[in-house]
């Protein structure tokens, strides 16, 4: 089903990011002739591609526009032709956009299609006449899913890619302990960090004079010692015992002495 007239992009992909690169270079209150000065590109055709800029999170604002925090990040990485991040922030628009996800939902349902379809089906979808310019803008979409990583060649036809996740790092994990007999000992051992994990490290620094160098290994031992050590429970304290209580007199041996 074609969406309610969806803009797309008025100039090829090359041509539109040049467009991104002139919005990020102006920053905020960017109107067409800033860009167009900037970019050697015509106020009408920049002013032409502002539609989609707009829908697709890259631009905001009125007649005077500003590029976005996610278009800076994507021009920044255009300019140094980044090709990882270009195709980490394409996606992160793709993922803001419901019309550009759905392109890439009827790729994965379909198994794959060729490009010429895939164009003709984004002009569809969106609500536009066949036209070159329509044409031109489907294929910078095409042009844009490709970039993110979300669509890859294959016999021939595009079909719709899972991007993988991002690795997780592995960390060092190093230990010093000290023996009862004074000998220090180091294990190094590599571990993967888990995503969400905290790990707790604890840092004790030592100061010392040369003249502490010879009583170092004993007093490092002792620390380890009480940090180890478990405390200690306390016991109440047993009452003392009470004498006995003294015997009752002995009435025969009263008798007698009367």
């Amino acid at each position: 089903m074609a969406d309610a007239g969806f803009s797309l992009p008025y100039s090829s992909y090359k041509e539109l990011i040049k467009v991104i690169q002139g919005y990020e270079r102006v920053g905020s209150e960017a109107t067409l002739a800033d860009v167009a000065r900037l970019t050697a590109i015509n106020e009408t055709i920049v002013s032409a591609n502002n539609k989609f800029l707009v829908a697709a999170g890259i631009v905001q604002g009125g007649k005077k526009k500003a590029i976005t925090p996610i278009g800076a990040e994507l021009a920044r990485a255009l300019q140094h032709d980044m090709q990882d991040e270009i195709a980490a922030k394409w996606r992160a628009v793709v993922e803001a956009n419901d019309f550009l996800q759905k392109v890439v939902a009827a790729v994965r349902i379909r198994k794959g299609m060729d490009e010429s379809s895939l164009e003709a089906h984004v002009a569809y979808s969106a609500g536009q006449p066949k036209t070159p310019a329509v044409a031109t803008g489907a294929g910078a979409v095409v042009d844009i899913l490709k970039a993110a990583g979300l669509l890859k060649e294959e016999g021939g036809n595009l079909i719709a890619t899972t991007p993988e996740p991002p690795s997780i790092p592995e960390t060092v994990e190093e230990s010093l302990s000290i023996s009862p007999t004074g000998e220090i000992s180091r294990r190094v051992s590599p571990r993967s960090a888990r995503l969400g994990s905290v790990h707790l490290n604890i840092e004790v620094r030592v100061q010392c004079t040369p003249d502490d160098l010879d009583n170092l290994g004993a007093k490092l031992q002792k620390v380890l010692q009480d940090f180890y050590e478990e405390p200690t429970s306390q016991t109440p304290t047993s009452a003392a015992p009470t004498s006995p209580p003294p015997a009752p007199p002995n009435r025969e041996n009263e008798a007698a002495e009367e």
